[in-house]
């Protein structure tokens, strides 16, 4: 399954999360959420999955209708993860 970086997971499933806070690993950069401790992560977390190709919640809660949008959000968040990796975006 493709992450949206939604955070919908870790703001209400983590493990690591107290009661009614959202993860301490969580890190938000505009609508994106991030993993300050995704290698290290509890296996509850790496486990998270759905049976679809892209998270079913984030296409909802980002309001992602085509696979456009959806491929640029992927893109965007991979490269905020890895900017050294960044190139020209493609004209879709």
């Amino acid at each position: 399954m493709e992450c949206l970086y939604c955070g919908d997971c870790c703001l209400r499933m983590s493990p690591l999360a107290a009661e009614g806070e959202p993860c301490p690993a969580l890190r938000q950069e505009g609508t994106f959420y991030f993993c300050d401790r995704y290698e290290q992560r509890p296996q509850q977390c790496k486990d998270h999955d759905f049976p679809s190709r892209f998270c079913p919640i984030g296409l909802e809660k980002l309001g992602l209708t085509s696979a456009q949008a959806v491929a640029l959000r992927i893109d965007e968040g991979y490269f905020m993860l890895n900017p050294e990796q960044r190139k020209l975006p493609l004209n879709l």
